[in-house]
């Protein structure tokens, strides 16, 4: 369980220096996207004091893991505006980028 905090800390770090990057205004909502899992949920709790802490609203995406690289490899692909941050798994290093970038 201790290592699920901490990669769900490094998470909330994660977004919280990407809502910073990416300007975004603080009347809206950010949407994550990741696979439905123990993590996602420890995540969920750690966004309300993000949303505590910058007036920023978090939604949640959670796809089981059957699915999760069908879903939301295509939503990249598509370029989809459903996910505003997407957690990717270590699988995709290789194949994910690349299919993101060549699908343009």
């Amino acid at each position: 369980m201790k290592s699920t905090w901490k990669l769900a800390l490094g998470l909330a770090s994660a977004i919280t220096a990407s809502a910073a990057v990416s300007n975004v205004a603080h009347a809206e909502d950010l949407t994550l996207c990741w696979a439905a899992w123990d993590p996602a949920n420890a995540l969920v709790e750690l966004s309300k004091d993000f949303t505590k802490q910058t007036g920023i609203g978090m939604k949640f995406e959670f796809v089981p893991w059957t699915n999760y690289a069908d879903r939301f490899l295509n939503e990249l692909n598509s370029h989809g505006k459903l996910c505003d941050l997407i957690i990717g798994d270590s699988q995709w290093i290789g194949g994910a980028p690349r299919t993101a970038t060549t699908s343009s």
